[in-house]
Formats: structure tokens, C-alpha cells, sequence
């Protein structure tokens, strides 16, 4: 069978299992802490992403950049050389940000705490890490490692936060320690499973990339990946400001739900990138591959979005009473893995030509629109109003993904198809948002599954008979 096709099914896999011990740790959170606290949790985990993607300075994307262009032999040189600046980076602000933790803790969860500054410091400096080694996996396109350490991370969080409930009860605090604790233990593992890359310092192998060129590649992306932080981070940010803890506590629940549908996102994406990359070195003429892994994300996504819709009534059901109204958060909040996962096929353009600056018009079109949004609508609507805003701001994020990509390196894809689908799902979330299931939901659903198999039936055709046949002529091997 296509190489391609058995690589993305060994990332489904692992990520469909990552995805089933997740919803069990959902399940265990939502009936241990109460939405309150598990905002304040939440607000710190968001916060901790950002000092993550400052202080990593690109520099990840530079890694992604030039793992293909170096020796398999340096490598791992290029990991270390990669890591070590934002390892470095994030040890002096921890000094600084422990000056200012009374501050810090106070804006954070609404009470001082040194402790609370400590695991963000150490936290950011795990996830560091972590980023860089899931990225050595996933270039290596070790899809069964890449499983492994997202599965023990989710074990590791659902033991700890159960231990560590009798401790300190339902409290933010548990949920932070476990998050922190379970981040550190899979960092470890990926680092001793890739031992070679990570401990091996007597390389005499010179590395093509110099410190120099991982700045220069990555300095760019930190202004863009910065707006990007604030254009998928705002919607919480304003919950906090804007409206309270208790709705916070809300949204996270409504996007543990779309967890459901960003498993299918990861497994894409997280095989997608070094594919790509490969691919485009080896036959960069060939578009028709680009265009037709399109094609196939568009229908898996809609119809995904479709059922998860539908059925919200019953998938709230894992979150517990305490999350009661949650489900009228989530349906908005599908167009996000919808968007992001199509425009990664869309993108491609601006990475491949190395157009990197707009990357940062892309994030400011759609931050500003989510600004506004959420200034509009989290104070009436409260959390279904950050939903509202952020599901439309992916959208903005979509089509100024594809114009640019395309722009630079043209993929065909029928966007007349895209947008009526698009439109279906968008129709079918705006009722889902304020009715329970009903025969209209039912009659939406059906109906748009059906108009979206027959517009791309003959995507669907093409691609069974490849599957049956074993055939790889419709998305070539690679």
C-alpha cells in the first residue's frame, strides 16, 4: 500500500490512542476540579506558551527548516546547537520573572504564589525541550516513538493528577503540578530514547548550518508566531479579563470536547510537515500531489466536524453536570482544527520559497479581527462569544494562508467546493450553539454529509480504489 498512506495511518494510531487516554483524563478532571479552578489552570498553561514560543526565537522552525539539508550523521549536533539558545534564554528570565512573582501570580490566578512561579519557570523550560524533541520524532517520521511519548504524557498526567488530588484537592494547583510533572517525565523519555542525537558530544561532524543561519530563519518567526500566540490565545485572555474563572473553566471544557477532532488535525499535521519538505526537495514541479492531499483533508474534516457536531449532547456527557452548557461553546470552535488543517496544505508556498515575513501579515489579519471579536462579544456572551470570534477569526486565518501560499507555489483547489462545505458546517454550528439535538440538527447533518460526499465523489472514487487496489498512482509514492 502508498507509503504515504501507511506513514499518516501510524500517526492516526498513535494520535487515536493519545486521543482516547486524553477524553479519559477529561473525564477524571471534570469530576475532581470544579470549572473555576481549572480556568486558573488554564490561564496558566496559555501563559506558558507564550514564553515558550518567545524565548524559542524560531529556532524550532529553523531546525524543521534545515534537518533535510544536513548529514543524517550531524543531525544531532544541529538539535543541540538548535536548543541550546532558548534553554539559555529561558534560565535568565526564570531569574527575572521570580523577582516579580508576587505580581505575576496575582494576574495569573488571582493570588500570590511562589510556588505557582517556580513550575512556570520550570514548566517553559520542560516544553522547551519537549518542542525540540517531539520535532526530532517527527522529522525522523517515527510515528510509533512520536505515539509513545504523547500516550506516557497523558498516563503520566492522569496518575499524578489522581495522586496528587488527595494532596491538594480541588484546587488549580493540582492540575498545574500534574501538567508540569507529566510534561517532565515525557521530555526525559524522548530525550533518552533519542539518546544519540541528545548525549552524544564527541561528533567531530562539521555541521553546513551555523548558529548564525538558525537565527537569522527563526528571528522573523518570532514577531509572527507571537501574533499567532495572541490571535489563539486571545479568546482565553479576554474570558479572563472580560468575564470570569468559571466561564474560562467552561471554554476549556467545550475545547477538550474539540480535542475529538484536533487528534485527526495532529495526526495530518504532524506527519504532514517533514512530508512535504520531502517531497518538494525531491519533485517540487509536482503540485498535483500537494492538490490532491487537499482534496482528501477538506472531506475528512468536514464530515469529522459534521458528526462531532451532531452528537454534542452526548460527548458533554464526559465532561460531568459541573461542565453543564459547555456544549453550546464547542460547536463554534470546530472551524478552528477545520481551518488549520487545510491551510497546512494550502501554506506551503510561504515556507517552501522561504517567504517567511508573511507569515506575520497572516497572524495580524487574524489577531486583530479575534481582538475585535472577543472586545465584542466575551462581555455579552461570555464564553460562546470568544467561540463565536475565534471560530471566524480561523477563518480569516484560512484564506490569508491560501492566497499567500498560493501566491508563491500554486496548489488547484476547488474553493467553490470548500466554501459550500464551509458554509454547511458554519450553518449547522450556529443552530447546534443555542438548541439541544433535534430533528433539524439530524435533517442539517444528513444532508450536509450527503452534499459534501457528492461534491468531491470523485476525490472519494480515485481514493478508494487506490486504498483496495494497493495502488499509489493518485498520490504518488514518496
Amino acid at each position: 500500500m502508498n507509503k504515504l498512506f501507511k506513514k499518516f495511518m501510524e500517526f492516526a494510531i498513535g494520535n487515536g490512542l493519545t486521543m482516547i487516554v486524553g477524553l479519559l483524563s477529561t473525564i477524571i478532571v471534570s469530576r475532581m476540579i470544579l470549572p473555576y479552578e481549572k480556568g486558573r489552570a488554564d490561564i496558566f498553561i496559555t501563559y506558558t506558551s507564550l514564553m515558550v514560543l518567545i524565548l524559542t526565537m524560531g529556532i524550532d522552525q529553523a531546525y524543521v527548516r534545515y534537518f533535510n539539508e544536513e548529514n543524517e550523521n550531524s543531525r544531532g549536533k544541529l538539535l543541540r546547537n538548535s536548543v541550546k539558545i532558548p534553554i539559555i534564554l529561558n534560565l535568565i528570565f526564570s531569574i527575572i520573572i521570580l523577582m516579580f512573582y508576587k505580581k505575576i501570580s496575582e494576574y495569573m490566578v488571582g493570588e500570590t504564589s511562589f510556588i505557582l512561579v517556580i513550575l512556570f519557570a520550570l514548566h517553559s523550560l520542560f516544553s522547551i525541550i519537549n518542542n525540540f524533541a517531539m520535532m526530532n520524532v517527527r522529522m525522523k517520521q517515527k510515528a510509533k516513538t512520536y505515539s509513545i511519548l504523547g500516550i506516557t504524557n497523558k498516563l503520566a498526567f492522569i496518575i499524578l493528577i489522581i495522586i496528587l488530588f488527595y494532596i491538594f484537592k480541588n484546587n488549580y494547583i493540582t492540575l498545574v503540578l500534574a501538567t508540569v510533572l507529566a510534561n517532565i517525565i515525557a521530555t526525559l523519555l524522548a530525550i533518552f530514547i533519542e539518546r544519540e542525537d541528545w548525549l552524544n558530544f564527541n561528533e567531530n561532524f562539521e555541521l553546513s548550518t551555523s548558529s548564525k543561519d538558525l537565527i537569522s530563519y527563526g528571528a522573523p518567526f518570532i514577531f509572527s508566531m507571537a501574533i499567532t500566540w495572541i490571535f489563539q490565545s486571545i479568546d482565553r485572555i479576554s474570558i479572563q479579563l472580560l468575564s470570569n474563572y468559571t466561564e474560562l473553566g467552561l471554554y476549556g471544557g467545550a475545547m477538550n470536547i474539540i480535542a475529538i477532532l484536533n487528534a485527526v488535525q495532529w495526526s495530518f499535521t504532524t506527519f504532514w510537515i517533514p512530508v512535504a519538505y520531502d517531497k518538494y526537495s525531491k519533485e517540487p514541479e509536482d503540485v498535483s500531489f500537494f492538490s490532491n492531499i487537499s482534496e482528501i483533508v477538506s472531506i475528512i474534516m468536514f464530515i469529522s466536524a459534521i458528526v462531532l457536531i451532531s452528537t454534542k449532547d452526548i460527548l458533554i456527557m464526559i465532561l460531568g453536570k459541573e461542565y453543564q452548557g459547555a456544549q453550546f461553546i464547542f460547536p463554534f470552535l470546530v472551524l478552528m482544527p477545520i481551518m488549520y488543517t487545510i491551510s497546512e496544505t494550502t501554506v506551503l508556498g510561504i515556507n517552501f520559497k522561504e517567504k517567511t515575513k508573511y507569515h506575520v501579515y497572516i497572524a495580524s489579519f487574524s489577531a486583530i479581527f479575534n481582538i475585535a471579536g472577543n472586545l465584542i462579544l466575551v462581555p455579552k456572551y461570555g464564553a460562546k462569544g470568544a467561540a463565536i470570534s475565534t471560530g471566524l477569526a480561523y477563518v480569516i486565518f484560512f484564506i490569508s494562508r491560501t492566497y499567500y501560499g498560493n501566491k508563491y507555489y500554486k496548489i488547484k483547489i476547488s474553493l467553490k467546493k470548500f466554501w459550500i462545505s464551509a458554509t454547511l458546517v458554519y450553518s449547522l454550528a450556529a443552530y447546534s450553539s443555542i438548541y439541544k439535538f433535534d430533528y433539524v440538527i439530524l435533517f442539517l447533518s444528513i444532508v450536509s454529509i450527503i452534499l459534501i460526499l457528492f461534491m468531491y465523489r470523485k476525490t472519494i472514487k480515485i481514493l478508494i480504489k487506490s486504498i483496495i487496489k494497493k495502488d499509489s498512482s493518485f498520490i504518488d509514492n514518496i
